[in-house]
């Protein structure tokens, strides 16, 4: 719905240029109580009016957000999309393959904000202007290494560079598959990642998939880690594991390690050539 500024009464005009003076964009009940000092009946009103009016967009219960007047362009990744973000559930931090583009580390642009959490949603996804933003439940002890970052005011919690990786090894199918993970993998070597802390935070993951998805890419990619390598394959599992989840059950075992390749090294290094 298009926004009126001629439709605001001036009670509604208040409540918004408080809270925007305030920095708070994404408001709670109990903020709308503090400044319009009313019952809780017509507080209410005045925010199921605001939202009609499209001036306001009710996140979730006793939640809303101020729509900028630019808005927000439709499936595109912005800095008010992670401020979104980080309203939508606690606690949380800005992941995957949104993480993974910030850092620059491929430049394919989902067309959905990944956001981990250690709590459950009843919807693993929502949509808000246009915008779709996926929840990613993980037990508490992969719900680490995370950093700030900062839009005006704003702070948004995202995972480190160290983290991304890992998490793009863990969970492939939340970075865009395998080959966004091997990119994003051999541009954070290229960037100086600390790759100490890499290995800390793989071991702490309690995955041992990881540290052969991690070797395998290594090797085909020929990247400069090679002190690290004999250390990583000390740590991986019995068995084979699938290199990339969200490809076929086909292709070579690769026992060194113990890594079905369903994903040739062609494809695998296919982005260096563009």
């Amino acid at each position: 719905m298009a926004q009126n500024i001629k439709s605001l009464s001036k009670s509604e005009t208040k409540l918004l240029t408080t809270l925007s003076a305030e920095g708070k964009n994404v408001f709670t009940y109990d903020d709308a109580k503090r400044v319009l000092a009313g019952d809780r009946g017509g507080i209410k009103q005045a925010l199921y009016v605001l939202v009609e009016k499209g001036w306001v967009k009710n996140l979730e219960r006793g939640k809303y957000l101020i729509v900028p007047l630019e808005g927000i362009a439709q499936g595109v990744w912005s800095e008010e999309a992670f401020v979104i973000a980080s309203t939508l559930v606690n606690p949380y931090t800005i992941a995957y393959w949104s993480a993974l583009n910030y850092y620059g580390y491929t430049e394919q642009i989902s067309r959905t904000i990944f956001i981990q959490t250690t709590r459950r949603k009843f919807k693993a996804e929502t949509e808000v202007l246009g915008i779709a933003y996926k929840f990613v439940t993980v037990r508490p002890n992969k719900f680490f290494g995370t950093t700030t970052i900062w839009f005006g005011n704003r702070k948004v919690a995202i995972t480190d560079k160290e983290k991304t990786i890992i998490d793009c090894l863990d969970h492939p199918e939340y970075c865009g598959g395998i080959v966004e993970a091997a990119k994003g993998l051999a541009n954070a070597v290229e960037d100086g990642i600390d790759l100490s802390q890499l290995t800390s935070y793989a071991k702490k993951m309690n995955n041992r998939t990881i540290f052969k998805r991690l070797g395998h890419l290594a090797e085909i990619l020929e990247l400069p880690v090679s002190n690290y390598l004999e250390r990583w394959h000390k740590m991986i599992s019995a068995g084979f594991s699938l290199l990339d989840p969200l490809s076929a059950k086909t292709g070579k075992f690769i026992s060194r390690w113990n890594i079905q390749a369903n994903v040739s090294k062609v494809n695998l290094t296919e982005w260096r050539t563009h």
